[in-house]
Order: structure tokens, then C-alpha cells, then sequence
């Protein structure tokens, strides 16, 4: 995906200065029970296992909750509650697997994030169902980031068989945002004579919806037609852009089956302000059409612009017209049969998105979808130009550690490079390297876990950075005493 983890670490741990480190289970025998001891900017460390209860409940208390070895290794099999008056995005859910749970519904649900603001980054959400709504993540009043995880094989009987984001109140300053995920396998209906709408993402709540694949999820009514296989966006201030909506469906009890939207739907009758839909691609979903629009122009104005809409079933266009700039051509995917959506060198989405948008990694004009097409890779030939330089940091190993860890970076070519390492609170602990003339290739550096006074650090939350030619690249690492 194209946001970068480095400046996702950053933001998040900001908090934790002085955090103490609460290991799950071989200090408290459940998470739970460290959730309970914890503190603000305390980090709840869970090894690997398999972790059940029925609820898990972080109750007004800002932590980061995560796993040491990610969610291939440590499953919770209970509900994760959040909630409080001052939970922020420095409440972290991180690294899990959340599997294979039956919820009854309101108001219970398997990711319950209700009036709160935390941060769900990096788990494996997968074959849960809910009788009601929000089978994956369910998100109330709520300004909660959900960013880098894996929403997959989730079933509802109501709205958002992945994802549900909802503000009751529109007027609600938080935003919800929803970014670099991939949502795929969902759906919503099949259970009860009632709406199955909005199969992998539900967002009715002002925010953002950007850099996610929304792949092969579905929605369905017995009865009538349903709507947003894919994604439904009904709230007047959220900004969807570089998404890859692919192979979808909405489907339903109408004569010919068929829903609306099977890849996405845009709902909107409030006059809060513009929402737009930007850089998108809508493609090759199988029922129900591609785009669906329903608003109300006199109030508010969507703005549909620079997306790809191409392939879908029966109707590209539903309600709507396309944009001045979209384009209705193949995007050009690596091997869409086998799920690779990354872009061949000749496709039409390249350097075609938005020129007033952010730039793409490579300094080049935004791409349309997801995944973007990386242009620095070096093209061969006697009349190629040089390519633009490129380096490489890694995460250190350990991480966490205890002691020592080891920090490594590869260069692309000769440079100058710096590498140092700060405190959570910016203060320069360790110049490892200090503007040194370095060959290309493969740096390692060994650092034990001293200032320059060749003190022993405390327990917490550091950052490297590495410097190079002007470029710099930056990881959070922890270490524990």
C-alpha cells in the first residue's frame, strides 16, 4: 500500500515516553488482566498464543495493545471492546488475529469502537458473523483510524459485512479513517428478509476512505435489490480516493437478480459540504453494475472525478455520469484471475490520476488505484538515464530488545549517510554514523542500548533515522529492561 509504516509508527507511539512494558501472559495471565494494570502510554505485550475470554474491554485508558511476533502468531477469540470520553488515536489495537466469532448483534460486536478515536493497525479480521451490523469492525460516533489490516471472510445479516462506520449525528466534528486495508470475502444479507447492503465497507460517517483494495465482497437482499458490494459511502464530507474496487457484487430478489452498485454506491442528502471520489478504480465487478449515485444536487455536491470505471456488469454508470477525466479502458492489472492488481507498465491508470493530489512515492504524478506504479526502477538499455537514487532502512532485529539490537540500511550507490537515534521526546541519543562518505551495498551497525554518555537507556519507545543525500527514512523500535 502506499502509505508508509515508518511515519504510522511515529504518529502513534508518540505517547509513550515513559511507558511501561506489561508482558501477557508471562507477567498477567490474560490481556485482560493487563489491560486492567495498565496506565496511559503503558504498552501491553502479548506473546504468542491463542487468547480467549468473552470480552476484552479498554476502558478509558490510552495503550498501545499488541503483539510481539504479529497476527500469524497470536489469535484472540473474544470481542474487543473500546471505549471512554478520552479514548484518542494513542489507544492502539495492534497485531492480532481476531477469528472465527459468532455475535449476536447490538450491542455487541466483534471490534466495538463506540464515541472513541483509537487506532486499529495490522490485524487479520477474519470469518466472524454479527445478526446485525458490522460483522468485522463497528465504529460509532467514533474518529478511529483503521489502517493496514486485513478485513476478510466476514458475514452480516444487516449493513457492512466487513466494516461499519456510522455517526448518528452530523454535525459530529471526528472523522473516521479507513486506509491501506484490504477487504475481501465479505458480505452482508443472506439471513433475514431485510437489506443486506454494503458488503465490505459501510461509511456513514464523514471521513476518509483511501489506498485500500475492496476486492470480491458481496451483498444481498431476498426480496428486493441490494445495493454497494463494495463500499457505500453516505455521509457528505468523506473523501474516497485511490481505492481498487474489483469483483464485487450486489444482488437481490429482483427479476433479474441483479443489485445497484456492485462496486460502489454514493448516498448523500445533507448539506455539511463536498465529498468527492478521486483516482479510484471500479472494475470487473461481476453483479450489479459498477457505480451508483444517489444525491441530492441542490444540497450538496459529490464530486466524481479521474477514477477508472471498466468492465463491471451490465452498466459501468448507474445514475450518474462519468467524470470529465475518467477513463473507461482495461486497467491493465498484473494477473487480476490470480488477485495480483498492481499495475503493468502500460497501463492507462499511470500518471493519470489527479495532478492536484498528492504525489506518488516516485515524485511522479498520482496513479489511479491502490497500487502504484513505481517509475524509479532503473530502465535498461543503452539510452536509459539514470535512475533516481534509492536506499533501503530495515527494521532492527530484535525488536523489542533487550540490551542490543542490530540496525541495518542498504544503498542503492555511493552517499553520504548519517544514522541517528532519538527518544520519543526528540532529544538525539546515539549518532551511530555522522555524515560519513559510505559505498553502496549492505551497513550494518550494532547499537547496546547507550547515550553518548554511555549510560544505559530506559525502557521505551526509541526512533533511528537514517540520512542520506539529503533523504531521510525513520523506525520505531522498544526496548525493554
Amino acid at each position: 500500500m502506499r502509505w508508509k509504516s515508518v511515519a504510522l509508527i511515529i504518529f502513534i507511539l508518540a505517547g509513550y515516553a515513559s511507558a511501561r512494558i506489561l508482558n501477557v501472559p508471562s507477567e498477567y495471565p490474560t490481556i485482560q488482566a493487563g489491560i486492567d494494570a495498565s496506565v496511559n502510554g503503558d504498552t501491553v505485550l502479548v506473546a504468542p498464543g491463542i487468547y480467549e475470554a468473552n470480552t476484552i474491554v479498554i476502558q478509558d485508558k490510552n495503550i498501545l495493545l499488541t503483539s510481539s511476533e504479529g497476527p500469524a502468531n497470536t489469535e484472540i477469540r473474544a470481542c474487543v471492546w473500546i471505549r471512554g470520553t478520552s479514548v484518542d488515536t494513542t489507544c492502539v489495537l495492534r497485531g492480532f488475529r481476531l477469528n472465527g466469532q459468532y455475535v449476536s448483534g447490538w450491542p455487541d460486536y466483534l471490534v466495538s469502537i463506540w464515541d472513541v478515536s483509537p487506532l486499529i493497525w495490522g490485524n487479520v479480521i477474519e470469518n466472524n458473523h454479527n445478526d446485525n451490523f458490522g460483522a468485522g469492525i463497528m465504529a460509532l460516533e467514533s474518529g478511529a483510524i483503521i489502517r493496514g489490516n486485513m478485513v476478510r471472510g466476514n458475514s452480516s445479516c444487516g449493513y457492512g459485512g466487513g466494516i461499519y462506520a456510522l455517526n448518528f449525528d452530523s454535525t459530529h466534528s471526528r472523522e473516521v479513517v479507513i486506509e491501506g486495508n484490504v477487504i475481501s470475502g465479505n458480505r452482508a444479507g443472506w439471513c433475514m428478509n431485510d437489506e443486506g447492503d454494503c458488503g465490505g465497507i459501510a461509511m456513514w460517517a464523514p471521513g476518509v476512505v483511501r489506498y485500500n483494495l475492496i476486492a470480491s465482497n458481496a451483498a444481498y437482499h431476498p426480496v428486493y435489490y441490494a445495493s454497494a458490494g463494495g463500499l457505500d459511502v453516505n455521509a457528505a464530507r468523506t473523501q474516497v480516493y485511490n481505492n481498487t474496487i474489483v469483483g464485487n457484487s450486489a444482488m437481490g430478489g429482483t427479476p433479474s437478480g441483479h443489485g445497484r452498485g456492485g462496486g460502489l454506491c454514493v448516498f448523500s442528502w445533507s448539506p455539511e459540504g463536498d465529498g468527492f471520489a478521486k483516482n479510484n478504480i471500479v472494475a470487473f465487478n461481476p453483479w450489479g453494475g459498477g457505480v451508483d449515485a444517489d444525491v441530492d444536487d441542490t444540497t450538496f455536491r459529490f464530486i466524481w472525478d479521474y477514477n477508472l470505471v471498466f468492465g463491471n456488469d451490465t452498466i459501468d454508470y448507474m445514475d450518474m455520469e462519468p467524470g470529465p477525466h475518467d477513463i473507461q479502458s482495461d486497467p491493465m492489472f498484473v494477473n487480476r484471475f490470480s488477485g495480483d492488481y498492481r499495475l503493468l507498465s502500460n497501463s492507462p491508470c499511470i500518471d493519470a490520476g489527479d495532478p492536484d493530489m498528492p504525489l506518488d512515492p516516485d515524485s511522479t504524478r498520482a496513479d489511479i488505484g491502490a497500487y502504484y506504479f513505481d517509475q524509479s526502477v532503473a530502465i535498461e538499455g543503452d539510452d536509459a538515464s539514470p535512475s533516481p537514487f534509492r536506499f533501503t532502512l530495515r527494521q532492527n532485529y530484535p525488536n523489542p530488545f533487550n540490551g542490543q539490537t542490530i540496525i541495518s540500511y542498504h544503498l542503492n550507490e555511493e552517499a553520504v549517510v548519517s544514522l541517528f537515534i532519538f527518544s520519543i521526546t526528540g532529544h538525539l541519543v546515539m549518532p551511530l554514523v555522522n555524515t560519513e562518505p559510505q559505498e553502496a551495498g549492505e551497513h550494518t551497525y550494532l547499537w547496546e542500548g547507550r547515550d553518548v554518555r554511555g549510560l544505559t537507556v530506559s525502557t521505551g519507545v526509541y526512533f533511528y533515522e537514517l540520512y542520506v543525500n539529503g533523504n531521510r527514512e525513520s523506525r520505531a523500535m522498544i526496548m525493554i529492561k
